[in-house]
């Protein structure tokens, strides 16, 4: 059975109920909803836990941006049989339709719960976590977004980024301080030479300003996370109120140019990785760590 075969007897599944399960998925695997989930992770369970998955997971979307543009697959978008739905969820890209392979919803889920699955190490989570990853994965199919190649290739790099991201992770610690601001400054400009595309350039840039925002904020502010659900909830909601009012503002008040996607999303990593603890201390919702406490977070995270 060829690839076009395959996806129509997928589309052909197509039905409003399930339309609006698949249209929760793809939710769960777009840009918008990682903006969620990281931030969450990071200010309210372990900002350490939160700066390497920050980490694992762009460079992961960063070089599933590069192959997308390098291979240029075109996606089956108008394939005699194939009924494609949810069409806007695919026309993010600068490429688009040139943009199918390897999947970004696919790797992107892949990355993100498969990395957490290793951290959490409980096996409700990692059942929770694989049912995530492929029903996001099937639901591209379903919606006739991308081919079943696609979908396998995003999967496999999303272990393949995780299994790299974990073995350098077990590492780097023992580095000196100043390697690892080395590290964290040249490595996103070396990304912009690699990749100065709009995408790399907004990956690079908020790799970059994460990582000068983490490093500070362990040395100036050291947020320590409170115990209490209302006082990180109040602190979520504050930060990714901000975080979105930038996103969107900046780029209403920015020129539109791959310098300014880089200068904006940098913005956008420190606000999250410094900028928002800083902010959540001074209001009162959180506190700075004391030397010798336990955070609260230590026996789930890692």
């Amino acid at each position: 059975m060829t690839e076009t075969h395959i996806l129509i007897e997928f589309t052909k599944l197509q039905n409003p109920v399930l339309d609006l399960v698949a249209s929760l998925f793809t939710f769960l695997g777009n840009e918008e909803f990682y903006f969620l989930i990281i931030p969450l992770i990071y200010w309210c369970f372990s900002a350490k836990t939160g700066f390497r998955l920050f980490y694992i997971f762009l460079l992961s979307v960063y070089i599933n941006s590069f192959l997308k543009i390098t291979v240029a697959v075109e996606r089956p978008i108008g394939t005699e049989g194939v009924n494609s739905i949810f069409i806007s969820s695919a026309e993010v890209g600068s490429h688009y339709p040139y943009d199918s392979f390897p999947s970004g919803h696919a790797q992107g889920s892949a990355t993100l719960w498969g990395y957490l699955a290793a951290v959490v190490r409980r096996k409700w989570f990692t059942a929770a976590a694989l049912f995530l990853i492929l029903s996001i994965s099937l639901s591209r199919l379903y919606s006739g977004l991308h081919w079943p190649s696609d979908i396998v290739a995003g999967l496999i790099l999303g272990g393949l980024v995780i299994s790299a991201g974990i073995f350098v992770q077990k590492r780097i610690i023992y580095l000196p301080d100043y390697f690892k601001w080395l590290l964290g400054l040249v490595l996103p400009l070396f990304l912009v030479i690699i990749f100065p595309e709009e995408e790399g350039m907004k990956y690079a840039g908020i790799l970059l300003g994460a990582g000068i925002g983490y490093f500070v904020q362990e040395r100036a502010v050291n947020m320590q996370i409170d115990n209490r659900v209302w006082r990180r909830s109040a602190a979520f909601i504050l930060g990714i109120t901000v975080t979105f009012a930038l996103q969107s503002g900046l780029k209403a008040y920015f020129p539109e140019t791959v310098l300014f996607d880089f200068i904006r999303y940098g913005v956008i990593g420190i606000w999250i990785t410094l900028a928002a603890p800083y902010l959540f201390m001074k209001t009162g919702l959180y506190k700075r760590k004391s030397r010798f406490s336990i955070p609260p977070d230590y026996v789930v995270f890692r």
